[in-house]
């Protein structure tokens, strides 16, 4: 199988958590290991089989099905089983070769790896690889992390967890106008003049995709300006780089709620807006109610009046 379809057949996984987060989380989970970036014996690094089990305790029926499957022991044997003897046994299994990795993660599912794991080391685990740091001239590896960027830039699209007017504004239209081939920068104009109505973000990310993006805009960008903040960050795959920048949610606000001040910053906004025909309200993804609130800290106002600075003069006449 070429690496093409090989990328493209890992994209049929679907989760059954619906849409948002969790649903998102579980098909990256799955489609790193679908598609080479991160391997079985990664996974079991990470989730040694006494941290499976033990994340399975309230699910006896599902371990018992998975040492069943992976060792032989008989199921109603498998039933009786402590979550510490399930995790022992499969550790046993593994290291005499009765089972492999892979036959593991095959068995554990993917929806449930997501409901019984913890979320920030699952993250940890899929992006361990840094593919955003790959070099171009790593052929194979630079392309799965290409597909893999653009994978979690679609899925987080439509899951909601980040909206088209937010991942332009992230990356900016500046620098867009900067890495983006002639041809694409003439296809986005040709089809905002050929609109009626308003040329949204929405509309430029169907002329210019995240598959596209990622061949032309560097990946570490991506990842730092958008992956980061609006994904991992904003729905606690990981922690907020910057704790000085980012405090505490405010307990007083609903669960979930985004606070108004925690919108990206107005940059390059005229760029586009020379794309529209109107001035209506942007379109985008409507904003997720299990998203983190988190609070960014308001930079010091200046004083409205500059006569109200005394000057080094004032002083001095003061003190005589």
């Amino acid at each position: 199988m070429s690496d093409d379809a090989k990328f493209d057949e890992a994209k049929s996984f679907v989760s059954g958590l619906g849409t948002g987060r969790e649903g998102f989380h579980s098909e990256v989970t799955e489609y790193v290991l679908r598609i080479g970036e991160r391997t079985p014996e990664d996974f079991i690094r990470h989730f040694p089989p006494t941290t499976i089990m033990n994340a399975l305790a309230a699910r006896p029926t599902e371990r018992a099905r998975i040492i069943a499957e992976a060792t032989g022991v008989h199921d109603r044997v498998a039933h009786k089983m402590s979550p510490e003897n399930s995790g022992e046994a499969l550790q046993i299994a593994l290291e005499e070769k009765v089972t492999t990795p892979a036959d593991i993660v095959r068995l554990f599912q993917p929806d449930d790896r997501q409901r019984y794991l913890e979320r920030k080391a699952l993250w940890k685990f899929a992006i361990e690889g840094e593919p955003w740091k790959v070099p171009s001239t790593s052929k194979p590896a630079y392309e799965r992390a290409k597909v893999f960027i653009a994978y979690v830039l679609q899925r987080g699209l439509y899951n909601l967890l980040i909206s088209h007017d937010e991942l332009i504004e992230a990356l900016t239209v500046q620098r867009l106008a900067e890495h983006l081939p002639r041809e694409q920068l003439a296809n986005i104009i040709n089809a905002a003049l050929k609109r009626d109505e308003k040329f949204t973000e929405v509309h430029l990310l169907d002329v210019v995709p995240p598959t596209m993006l990622v061949k032309h805009v560097p990946l570490e960008y991506i990842w730092q300006r958008a992956v980061v903040p609006l994904i991992a960050e904003r729905h606690e795959y990981q922690e907020p780089r910057g704790a000085a920048e980012v405090s505490r949610p405010d307990h007083s606000r609903p669960e979930g709620s985004r606070p108004d001040n925690a919108k990206p910053k107005e940059k390059d906004r005229a760029s586009l807006t020379s794309l529209k025909a109107d001035s209506s309200p942007k379109s985008g993804a409507k904003a997720r109610n299990d998203e983190p609130g988190w609070t960014v800290a308001p930079a010091p106002e200046k004083g409205e009046d500059d006569n109200d600075l005394v000057n080094e003069d004032e002083i001095m006449d003061e003190a005589l």
